[in-house]
């Protein structure tokens, strides 16, 4: 009898623990249900799963169960009276020292559910054991499971086990720890190297399998750029957010800084800023931001690769030994390429032949590029756009020169058009245009 009372008074300080912790987690939103295995295993790809015999497991770790997840709470504390009569049983058994089974326990990545045992884990963790013998089944998943999972997080581990399961990174690279934190972020990674795909495959002229894209992807852009992230310590000042987070915001804003580039806009990194903020309003993403403003480390980055890739294409150094040619915006080499394939294509159909890539850099070079970097020259052009380049004002007047030829119907002389974009986008004739605005409304 006293052995009864004792167990009950067990099970009773259980009930009142549970009663708390369900009040105290109600007021701080932290998460008090244990998880339901089917419905993790429904969200989640699974590929197989494997049966790893005895274990002693830590009771921390087993946060879900098979089919009792509304009996107990996150910790299995009881929270339904039902429970009592086989609980008092077995805490009675741990009183008279008497052996119990091992529990049964599925394993999904470093999480385990409760297939049989519930009553058995719940007396155990109560009464302090930190580790319980168990006979595991683990399922395999490629994506990471941690103790501190809810519910909640399962849409967004879907989305990186997806993402793992159509790149195959875990097995083409297993060291490759690619957590999102954010929903869709996964499916932005993909359509990257989709992008990616298609541009191996131009470069080297065949078809391109995904998962061959993805590996070039991880090793050439993603990786690279993890290192920089890792070298300026910005995880630990972006709590919360993953390397993966960061790096796609990164790819992201780089992807809008090409775009506002292409289109001639003098304030590119501000319109790539805004539109980052737009796309991702997240508190991250807005000191990510501050923190690209006040850093060179992502437009260095981002212009050495895509320059080597230029004279990698071009051989340009090889060609014309004294070619000098640099950008200072991210974008504008690959712009350079398209003026070559161009004028390839020109040449082309001038000559009703094709044309070597090779042949098509050195006439570009001589008769298109040279020519206005000689006007530049001539017209002393650089000095009006401090922190600007030959090869920059060569793109923008190109452009302006088409622009102009769009809007008076007839063909512009290339110096008369660097003279008229000098004049219009200069930094002096910009500041004049600012000054004028303040003067109208009466601004100091």
């Amino acid at each position: 009898m006293a052995l009864e009372q004792l167990a009950s008074s067990d099970y009773e300080r259980a009930v009142s623990r549970g009663f708390f912790r369900k009040a105290l987690n109600r007021l701080t939103g932290a998460e008090n249900k244990l998880l339901p295995f089917d419905e993790v295993r429904a969200r989640l790809p699974m590929s197989g799963q494997s049966y790893r015999g005895l274990k002693q497991v830590e009771i921390d770790k087993i946060v879900g169960s098979f089919g009792r997840y509304l009996d107990f709470d996150r910790v299995f504390l009881p929270i339904q009276r039902a429970t009592k009569d086989r609980w008092v049983s077995i805490d009675k058994a741990h009183y008279q020292q008497i052996p119990l089974p091992p529990v049964e326990l599925y394993k999904i990545g470093e999480i385990y559910f409760v297939k049989d045992g519930n009553h058995r884990v719940s007396v155990a963790r109560q009464r302090g054991q930190l580790f319980i013998d168990a006979f595991v089944t683990e399922i395999d998943t490629p994506v990471r499971l941690s103790p501190d999972l809810t519910m909640r997080d399962l849409d967004i581990k879907r989305e990186n086990a997806l993402f793992m399961e159509k790149t195959k990174l875990n097995k083409s690279r297993s060291d490759a720890e690619i957590e999102f934190t954010v929903p869709g972020l996964a499916e932005v990674a993909i359509n990257k190297i989709d992008n990616h795909c298609w541009y191996l495959g131009e470069c080297k002229q065949r078809e391109v399998a995904f998962e061959e894209a993805a590996i070039s992807w991880y090793d050439q852009v993603y990786q690279p750029l993890v290192e920089q992230i890792r070298a300026h310590n910005l995880v630990d000042d972006f709590k919360g957010s993953s390397e993966a987070d960061l790096c796609l915001w990164t790819l992201e804003y780089r992807k809008y800084l090409i775009q506002a580039s292409a289109s001639d806009n003098v304030n590119a990194e501000t319109q790539a800023l805004h539109q980052l903020i737009g796309d991702y309003p997240l508190p991250a993403v807005k000191k990510l931001i501050a923190f690209i403003k006040e850093s060179d480390w992502l437009n260095e980055f981002t212009l050495q690769r895509e320059r080597a890739h230029f004279l990698n294409e071009t051989q340009i150094n090889n060609i014309r030994p004294d070619a000098l040619i640099k950008c200072s915006l991210p974008g504008m080499y690959y712009r350079l390429l398209e003026h070559i394939s161009v004028h390839r294509w020109y040449l082309g159909i001038e000559r009703g032949s094709e044309v070597s890539f090779s042949e098509a850099v050195a006439s570009w070079y001589d008769h298109v590029y040279m020519p206005l970097i000689q006007v530049i020259h001539e017209q002393d052009i650089l000095k009006n756009f401090p922190k600007r380049t030959e090869t920059d004002l060569y793109l923008w007047i190109i452009q302006h020169q088409w622009h102009l030829r769009e809007t008076y119907g007839s063909d512009i002389p290339l110096d008369e058009a660097a003279e008229d974009f000098s004049h219009g986008f200069s930094k002096r004739s910009m500041q004049k245009f600012f000054n004028r605005i303040r003067d109208f409304f009466g601004i100091k």
